[in-house]
């Protein structure tokens, strides 16, 4: 893999980060002439840079590996973490994984919120004590006094996907032409106000609204993760349907973001949903999602087959998280997977580890939110984390929207 690959950061330093520190959204790792750097090596390579059979073989490894926690030396986190037990996950209603979900994105989501602009885990630490982020650390209060954790774009985008599809037809086009008029309604009057949506969001939002087809609107060079952290619901609703999962998540992507690393990273987000969904065991699940992001991007699917094995052999997140900061769509996914591979079976583990990530942290915690949630179901998270999110209740009765 080229070492550009194992630095801090996959933006170069030459490029001028956008108003507020935030990093381009539509920005991805490129040679001078602006392809992104393929070569022949990174597709003949692949197979080796993923896990042995022997490296995937056990669960056990993953919950063994070394916690970003321990490391700071943190008792209090974990005080509502709990292993949920093969027996509770196989018991598990369609329905209950469907709420662990949706809830669980937007949970993640909120609890990411603060630590999002936050560069380095001194960062983090320095502003939330030695503990990191706990729980909700940003609440808003409403007229009546009462007060909720609020999400980010991530979620108002994720719940506009949802809806439209819960509301669909099998009609690609008409689903995709609907969802492109959510989205230009989300950008001139998003329920909530604006929460620091991506440029490649907005910019697709524009084009769409002056009539520019919805599969040409995003920038063919838009690779941040605006799209792959609204790609989640793909899987739940065509959970039994894995080939349209993935090819409607992919062209949904086309709204805002074209570039292949986010089609690639799209893919594997709704791929491995749908596999959570259909109770697969965690190894299938990631050796799955790196198949269905080599199909669009090899460069993407090794970038999420070395996180895994970094999960899987103990390496830490001060490593692997600060590498992969997740502002660019492959960046989110593969740290997406590395966390889910750590802590399949602890939600709550699971979402601080990516609420404590440097970078992109909202949408990283939004992704892993969603998997370990499915896998685990809603009444694996803190009941305060679900009663005090911003309109969990309307998020509830849209998951249970859902087909069953």
């Amino acid at each position: 893999m080229p070492d550009d690959f194992h630095q801090g950061s996959l933006f170069s330093d030459d490029i001028v980060r956008e108003k507020n520190n935030h990093p381009p959204d539509d920005l991805a790792p490129r040679t001078p002439d602006g392809e992104l750097p393929f070569s022949e090596a990174d597709s003949a390579n692949l197979n080796s840079l993923e896990p042995t059979e022997e490296e995937l073989s056990s669960e056990e490894l993953i919950e063994e590996s070394t916690d970003l926690f321990d490391e700071q030396s943190l008792s209090s986190p974990l005080a509502e973490s709990r292993i949920v037990t093969a027996t509770e996950r196989a018991n598990l209603t369609v329905q209950e994984m469907n709420l662990g979900a949706v809830l669980g994105a937007a949970i993640g989501d909120a609890m990411g919120h603060p630590t999002e602009f936050l560069t380095s885990f001194e960062a983090i630490f320095e502003r939330y004590g030695p503990q990191g982020v706990q729980g909700y650390e940003l609440y808003q209060e409403q007229e009546d006094g009462t007060t909720f954790a609020p999400f980010t774009d991530d979620t108002q985008m994720a719940e506009i996907v949802l809806q439209t599809l819960v509301n669909g037809t099998d009609d690609l086009d008409k689903t995709m032409t609907e969802m492109a008029s959510g989205f230009v309604q989300w950008y001139r009057n998003p329920k909530g106000g604006h929460r620091a949506p991506g440029n490649a969001c907005i910019s697709g939002c524009l084009k769409l609204e002056q009539g520019v087809p919805w599969n040409q609107a995003g920038g063919a060079t838009s690779g941040g993760c605006g799209s792959v952290m609204r790609a989640y619901p793909f899987g739940l609703v065509f959970a039994n349907d894995l080939e349209k999962a993935e090819h409607w998540a992919v062209e949904h992507s086309k709204l805002t973001h074209r570039d292949p690393i986010a089609l690639a990273s799209c893919a594997a987000m709704a791929i491995g949903m749908a596999l959570i969904r259909q109770k697969k065991e965690v190894d299938f699940v990631v050796s799955e999602m790196v198949a269905a992001a080599c199909r669009y991007c090899a460069k993407t699917a090794a970038m999420i087959a070395t996180a895994i094995h970094e999960a899987r052999t103990g390496v830490s997140p001060r490593v692997t998280l600060t590498r992969l900061e997740g502002w660019a769509a492959h960046e989110a996914i593969a740290a997406a997977v590395y966390i889910f591979c750590r802590h399949p079976n602890d939600p709550v583990r699971a979402i601080l580890e990516a609420a404590n990530s440097p970078g992109d942290s909202d949408s990283i915690a939004t992704l892993v939110g969603a998997m370990v949630g499915c896998r685990c179901g809603l009444a694996s998270f803190p009941e305060q984390w679900v009663t005090d999110l911003e309109r969990t209740d309307e998020l509830q009765e849209l998951a249970k929207q859902i087909p069953t």
